[in-house]
């Protein structure tokens, strides 16, 4: 008689568990077929279809495709440092602050730019009134630029953000050249290089608003 070695088996996944690994592949889904089709193209049914499961699943689970795109949104922005930007900055303040963000945003360029590009297709696929995101993914961008707009002023009062620089200047600044960068990349990815682009975004805001080392 064969004996079974004590925990040789892999444990058995719980409900709880089940439901995060469904929903996380119903939203690479989306992301996916959003970069690929657009968002007129990508329907319930191919969600469900690309990620191995029915589209009464997806209906079940998110009720609406705007529901499901703002939870993708949400998601992406979790991950790319737009939301809860604390857990990607951790103490980082003034221009250190901006440096994370793109630092963070340059990995995934490299590590992961399908998702990536999923994030931007659906930041951009909101100007499209019919998606009805343009409020909520308005909100998010305000978001942002308070958040950090705030950490950036934190910097001027320990030496990390050149003097005269406005911290919502800058914030707006290093949005603005991100959303512009984005949607070249987007356009023509065979000829713009996100992480070239970020390092250049780097260093124009470092020679703007890094605090210049006083001589002894």
């Amino acid at each position: 008689m064969t004996s079974t070695v004590s925990g040789s088996r892999r444990p058995r996944r719980t409900q709880e568990d089940r439901s995060s690994l469904s929903t996380q592949r119903l939203l690479q889904a989306t992301a996916d077929l959003i970069t690929e089709r657009g968002y007129e193209g990508t329907t319930l049914v191919e969600i469900g279809k690309r990620a191995g499961y029915s589209h009464g699943l997806v209906t079940r689970r998110f009720g609406t495709k705007a529901n499901l795109l703002q939870s993708l949104i949400t998601t992406l922005s979790q991950r790319f440092g737009h939301v809860q930007i604390s857990d990607t900055l951790g103490d980082s303040v003034g221009i250190d602050a901006v440096d994370t963000i793109l630092v963070s945003i340059r990995a995934h360029a490299e590590n992961s730019p399908q998702s990536l590009r999923g994030f931007y297709a659906l930041l951009f696929e909101s100007l499209n009134p019919s998606v009805g995101l343009q409020e909520f993914v308005a909100g998010l961008h305000r978001d942002f630029l308070s958040d950090m707009e705030s950490v950036i002023a934190r910097g001027a009062g320990v030496g990390r953000l050149a003097a005269g620089v406005d911290p919502r200047d800058l914030a707006e600044l290093m949005v603005n050249l991100l959303r512009g960068l984005a949607y070249r990349w987007m356009l023509d990815a065979d000829e713009v290089d996100m992480a070239a682009g970020l390092d250049s975004i780097h260093r124009a805001l470092n020679r703007l608003a890094a605090p210049h080392e006083s001589s002894s």
